[in-house]
Formats: structure tokens, C-alpha cells, sequence
């Protein structure tokens, strides 16, 4: 069995989905050595425009894996190629582009909302992150739900409590971190909520000593939320960090005194989930695929509730005991979700369309 797949996402800077793509592939290497995967990608590092993303996976990709005789090609995000010289498998991780299309400007809207939503159609087998992406896949795609094969991510093994300080202040003074800190990680976008998060923050921020720290790549987004803080006039105790690459997020997750998550959709939620593998103590909105991850081992406040978070934040800085409850369950619900289980999983996939 021969099985390519489009490992474009994993060269540049990371985001989700390369880092879902580069843990598959070496998971899937451990677990199944015998299995021929072939990696292809366009060798360019950095992101693809619009233009170049569909020419790469609706014709380059295509022909590579043809060229190269593969059994199955997996497409492990964006859209599916409309000539197939093989099987295709698609893991669809959310349908943003379709749910939140106003927040994309007028190119990449019509790729995301209109594009990719067709050709999640022209796979052979699809592959969900979650059970609420299965869902809206059914519900706004029509797509029959034998299709679809949910299967979870994992939380690599390079997110675990750490004790070695020098490690923690080194990425500490990297970044100009805060001694007690609150941290949000992740794409600055507005379904984000971090503008819930800013507001909420500014109600408790008079009475604790913990600044807010958000880390995640800068964009068109950035400045409202810059304004925001003025606004609110702790502008000097939020922290942007913008873009930080993947080997220090365990060390900065590790400093941090509590993970803030008030997303008001995601496909899955990593983030959440490597918070909580580090020990740190989450609180996350109810929305979406988020109480699949993080269960009963975190806080969870409704999307938008700017009070029900601000009284979450205070309650957490505040309790000792509630800090060491959650850590302790955080701990224990990371371990259900492992990059061998999902490579088994996505394996049986590959078997069952061979077949």
C-alpha cells in the first residue's frame, strides 16, 4: 500500500494543519513501518497564495501522486482535487469558510465558503476532527454520514509538565513574559472571542496581579484588539506576542497560571487540549467541538458572556484548590488523546477503501 500524502502545510511556519500533517506522518511511521508513504509537497516554504493552493492540489498534486503510483492519496487539509488518479482521502478539520465567510476578505471568502465546500464532495472518504464537524459536514454538505470517519487528534508527547527552570525562564525572557500570567493561544481571528476575553480580563484586571498574554500570529485582525485594550485602559497589562514557533509553546504553556480559551467555533481546539497535557488550568467556551476535548477537566462559560468568563477568570486566579483540581484532570483527560491512536484510526481508513 502506497500512500501519498500532501505535506505542503508542514513547511514554512506551522499552523494547524501542518502540525496535524507532520504528527500523522511520524505517527503513522511508528505504527505501521511497513507502510510505503510517499511526502509530497511544492517545496515552496512559504504560505500559498489562493492561486497557487488550488493550482498545487487541483493539478501538481494530483499528477505527482499518479507519477509516483500511489495506492491512496490523502489530502490532510483544503480541498480535495476534482481528477482523482487514486482514492482520495480529505480530513475536513471545520466548515469556518462556510459559517464565518464576513470574516474573510473577498478572494479567500470565495475559496473558503464556496470552493472548498464543493470539493469536500469529490473525496472518496472523509476524515472529521470532531463529532460536531461530522455533523455540520452532514448538515450543510448533504454529504451521507457513512462517509465520514471521526477521528480525534492527539497532543504530542513534547507537551508534559516541566520542571527544568532555566528552560522556563530562558523562553521567559525570550518573549518579555510577565511573572503571573493569563494566556490565550491561537490564531488571531474574530471567531476567536478574544475580544470577549480582553473585555473580561479588564473587569478582574484592577484586582489581580496577573497580566493577560496573547500569542498568535499577527494580522489584519490585531489592531481592533490593540484598540480594545486602550479603550479599556490596560493597554500595560496585555502582552501581544505575536507568532511563536512550535518548540517553545510547551515552556510557554508551562509558565503560564491559567489557559483562557473563549472560542466561539472550532473544527477541534488543540490548544486547549497541549494546555492541559502541561498541567495548566483551562477555561474554555461550551461551543462547538470544544466539550469533546477538554470534557469535565476545565471551566467552561458560553461564547460571548463577557460577565460568566470575567467571574471564571476570578474564581481560578483566586482558588488554589480549584487550580490543583483542574490541572489534575486536565493531566488525566490529555491522556485519551494520543497521535498513535489517531494514526491507527486513520490507518483502518486507508484499509477500508482499499478494500
Amino acid at each position: 500500500m502506497r500512500i501519498a500524502i500532501d505535506t505542503q502545510s508542514t513547511l514554512g511556519r506551522r499552523t494547524g494543519i501542518g502540525l496535524y500533517t507532520a504528527n500523522l506522518l511520524a505517527a503513522l511511521q511508528r505504527v505501521a513501518s511497513e507502510l510505503e508513504i510517499l511526502e509530497l509537497n511544492w517545496r515552496q516554504s512559504s504560505e500559498l497564495r489562493t492561486d497557487q493552493r488550488l493550482w498545487w492540489q487541483q493539478i501538481a498534486l494530483p499528477r505527482r501522486a499518479r507519477a509516483a503510483g500511489a495506492s491512496i492519496l490523502h489530502v490532510p487539509g483544503f480541498d480535495a482535487p476534482r481528477w482523482k488518479p487514486c482514492p482520495v482521502v480529505l480530513t475536513v478539520h471545520d466548515l469556518i469558510g462556510m459559517l464565518f465567510p464576513r470574516n474573510l476578505p473577498p478572494v479567500a471568502r470565495f475559496y473558503w465558503s464556496r470552493w472548498l465546500p464543493r470539493s469536500i464532495r469529490w473525496a472518496d472518504r472523509i476524515i472529521a476532527d470532531s463529532e460536531h464537524t461530522r455533523r455540520d459536514i452532514c448538515r450543510l454538505m448533504g454529504i451521507a454520514d457513512e462517509r465520514i470517519a471521526v477521528i480525534p487528534l492527539g497532543v504530542g508527547a513534547e507537551f508534559h509538565p516541566i520542571d527544568d527552570r532555566a528552560q522556563l525562564e530562558s523562553v521567559r525572557s525570550q518573549y518579555g513574559l510577565p511573572d503571573q500570567f493569563v494566556l490565550y493561544l491561537g490564531t488571531l481571528e474574530p471567531r476567536k472571542g478574544i475580544d470577549t476575553l480582553i473585555r473580561s480580563y479588564g473587569e478582574i484586571a484592577p484586582h489581580v496581579a496577573h497580566h493577560l498574554v496573547i500569542a498568535g500570529k499577527r494580522g489584519w485582525y490585531t489592531e481592533p484588539l490593540f484598540e480594545l485594550a486602550r479603550e479599556l485602559g490596560i493597554e500595560e497589562r496585555v502582552r501581544f506576542t505575536d507568532y511563536i514557533p512550535h518548540d517553545h509553546l510547551p515552556a510557554l504553556l508551562n509558565l503560564a497560571d491559567l489557559f483562557v480559551f473563549p472560542s466561539r467555533y472550532e473544527g477541534f481546539g488543540l490548544p486547549p487540549l497541549e494546555a492541559m497535557a502541561c498541567g495548566t488550568p483551562v477555561i474554555t467556551s461550551n461551543a462547538s467541538s470544544l466539550p469533546e476535548v477538554v470534557g469535565d477537566a476545565g471551566l467552561m462559560i458560553a461564547p460571548d458572556d463577557i460577565q460568566a468568563l470575567s467571574d471564571a477568570l476570578g474564581e481560578a486566579l483566586s482558588s488554589k484548590s480549584l487550580q490543583d483540581e483542574l490541572r489534575q484532570r486536565g493531566l488525566a483527560r490529555a491522556k485519551r488523546f494520543t497521535w498513535e491512536a489517531t494514526a491507527q484510526q486513520t490507518l483502518r481508513v486507508y484499509e477500508g477503501l482499499l478494500s
